[in-house]
């Protein structure tokens, strides 16, 4: 199987260009695990087509596209 690719809208892409030093070490190395299953675990389902997954400080929630081999995130919320 391919590795994914991941892909942020803007609003994910702000907030996470504002993340401090810890919190994004914590999501790139969630980024490492997703690109390779975006749903195994740490993933969790939101019965509508999305998916959730923590990382230290917060959270994203993404749609896959295996069509294209992309994880769109289209949103990253930090606690």
């Amino acid at each position: 199987m391919s590795a994914y690719s991941i892909r942020y809208v803007e609003r994910a892409a702000w907030r996470k260009a504002a993340l401090p030093g810890s919190q994004r070490a914590s999501l790139e190395s969630l980024e490492k695990r997703l690109v390779l299953n975006p749903f195994g675990p740490p993933a969790a389902s939101n019965r509508d087509n999305s998916w959730s997954a923590a990382f230290t400080g917060g959270f994203i929630t993404y749609i896959v596209s295996n069509r294209h081999v992309v994880i769109n995130v289209i949103d990253l919320v930090a606690l």
